[in-house]
């Protein structure tokens, strides 16, 4: 999977989630990360599954709701990385590679926010 090449927000979004998954059966459950990874996998799925849920909104103020909520996930996310990597105790790159997708995930997000909300 060509991750870089990746452009649309629904296949970014669905790399992410997957790409979680993987990485949190690598670390594996212990008493530090057995409430960090359901919450981390719940934030990545989140993230794209308002997405698409904004993508289907029937109004423009539905739309931004949606959009929002994709936002926080994508922001939440990188303090449930952050503890799932200090947690592990292990070098793995994918941590640094869904820290990035995730920040860019908002500003994508916070950008369309800015040219559609109507404050």
């Amino acid at each position: 999977m060509k991750d870089s090449k990746i452009q649309s927000l629904e296949d970014r979004s669905r790399v992410l989630l997957l790409r979680t998954i993987k990485l949190c059966k690598s670390v594996g459950e212990t008493v530090l990360t057995k409430r960090i990874i359901p919450q981390l996998i719940a934030c990545s799925g989140s993230i794209g599954a308002n997405y698409l849920e904004a993508s289907a909104a029937m109004s423009k103020k539905d739309f931004v709701k949606c959009l929002k909520i994709a936002r926080k996930e994508s922001r939440e996310y990188l303090i449930w990385i952050d503890g799932l990597e200090e947690a592990s105790g292990m070098p793995n790159e994918d941590f640094a590679f869904l820290k990035q997708e995730a920040k860019e995930l908002s500003y994508i997000l916070t950008s369309i926010i800015s040219k559609n909300d109507s404050k």
